[in-house]
């Protein structure tokens, strides 16, 4: 169950609180030697709450305030994430500094508090634009419980430049490009992590086809996130990779889209090389199609393989690893209120072990012959997403959903798609959602309260 409430005052302040309830969920086991069962929460009754107040400033400018919320019914546990966001223009709109803070608490007897903070400045008008920023994530801020953070104990510098040409020459419609610089440190340990320098150019031909070519070189790193135990950290060697991709004309009834990607590690040997293929197909005003296929291929990847017993002992992996998906989209317009969806997807990863080692105190790796485990893993997993949406008022909609997954695991690769294909319906979970967003507006409702 979930309510929305939003609004804006005529001076420029915005207001919206969002607050979703979710019924405790159980799972039923079963002793399969003796038919024992039991029930087990895995989930309490949970509340989430987001409340978000923002303020119209001069100049395109703004200031905003956000609040998370998460609390569990007869749990203590709680996470709570107080965050504010700003943009600030001078008069003529060309300079801004921007900037985004948060501070996250969680857990329950014991609390853990962490925060971020970013600041920036940015040029936006005129032939170039560029901007540097500074980003901090403690080690211990978490915003996953409503948000996503991928990765926080980062300290990270950003700068970049870039230009267009809008007026066409030559054989090119408009062209544009872009040259940044990382340079990214650990939060905890205060050490280096590595450097990222890379460019972009990106062209649309006179027939509208389109043209991007990218390449970035990645210095050494030290990288303390791969072996999985805090204090450690894997000497990860310089590297670099480029891509290149080319898609024709979108406004066709049928384009296509190719690209290709390579990678590649001196010192290691480790290659990696990228497909990827796009067709979209427009059949009339109401049918669209779009498959999309991906292949990569990586050799002598190194990378985590296992705790050894203890986590002092950490065991590391050369490998081949092998990747391909497929993607087909499909949509259906019944009118401009209603529509349909499908969206299927088959995922398939052969990872192949070649070598083992043990992780050393510098970062380095030595052999370790007598490691006696198979870890080789051959993975698949099949979706299936089914949309139904009505726009049954203005601003107001409903949507039932229909999503199936079903997966497989096995420590032997398999190189036959079709086998993979059979496999990846081993596992199936279902599940069927309704969805109905209702729109009111505050001053309609003013209006008819105090008519009535």
């Amino acid at each position: 169950n979930a309510t929305k409430i939003s609004g804006r005052t005529q001076n420029g302040l915005g207001i919206g609180i969002l607050n979703a309830i979710t019924n405790s969920q159980h799972a039923s086991f079963e002793n399969l030697s003796t038919g024992q069962k039991r029930k087990i929460e895995t989930e309490p009754f949970t509340n989430y709450n987001v409340a978000v107040v923002d303020k119209s400033l001069p100049n395109n400018s703004y200031i905003s305030l956000i609040n998370t919320n998460v609390s569990m019914y007869d749990n203590p546990f709680q996470a709570n994430v107080t965050a504010t966001e700003f943009q600030l223009y001078e008069k003529s709109k060309t300079f801004s500094i921007r900037g985004k803070g948060a501070v996250s608490t969680r857990g329950d007897s014991i609390n853990e508090n962490g925060y971020y903070a970013s600041i920036g400045l940015e040029k936006m008008k005129g032939k170039y634009f560029f901007g540097i920023s500074q980003n901090v994530y403690s080690d211990k801020y978490n915003p996953n419980d409503l948000g996503y953070l991928q990765r926080n104990n980062q300290v990270k510098t950003e700068a970049w430049i870039y230009s267009q040409i809008v007026k066409p020459f030559w054989i090119f419609r408009e062209i544009n490009g872009d040259l940044w610089w990382n340079y990214n440190r650990m939060y905890k340990p205060n050490t280096l992590f590595d450097n990222e320098i890379g460019g972009e150019l990106n062209g649309k031909f006179t027939n509208n086809y389109n043209i991007s070519l990218e390449g970035r070189f990645n210095s050494n790193q030290y990288d303390y996130y791969e072996p999985r135990v805090q204090g450690k950290y894997y000497y990860n060697p310089y590297f670099y990779n480029f891509e290149i991709s080319l898609t024709s004309d979108s406004r066709k009834p049928l384009s296509l889209g190719f690209g290709y990607e390579y990678e590649y590690q001196p010192t290691t040997q480790r290659v990696e090389n990228s497909l990827v293929a796009q067709a979209q197909w427009r059949i009339g005003q109401h049918l669209g199609l779009n498959f999309s296929t991906e292949y990569s291929k990586s050799n002598n990847e190194r990378g985590f393989a296992s705790l050894n017993q203890t986590q002092d002992s950490v065991v590391f992996a050369k490998r081949n690893v092998t990747t391909f998906v497929n993607t087909l989209y499909t949509s259906y317009v019944i009118n401009n209120k209603t529509s349909l969806s499908l969206r299927t997807r088959h995922y398939w990863s052969g990872v192949e072990n070649k070598q083992y080692y043990l992780l050393n105190s510098n970062g380095s790796l030595s052999d370790f012959v007598s490691y006696p485990n198979n870890l080789d893993q051959n993975y698949n997993a099949f979706t299936i997403d089914m949309i139904f949406r009505w726009i049954f008022a203005p601003g107001s909609e409903m949507s039932i959903a229909w999503k199936t997954l079903s997966y497989s695991n096995e420590n032997t690769v398999d190189y036959n798609y079709r086998s993979n294909l059979q496999k990846a319906w081993m596992n199936q979970t279902n599940s069927i959602s309704l969805k109905i967003l209702y729109y009111i507006d505050y001053n309609t409702l003013v209006k008819v309260l105090k008519k009535n």
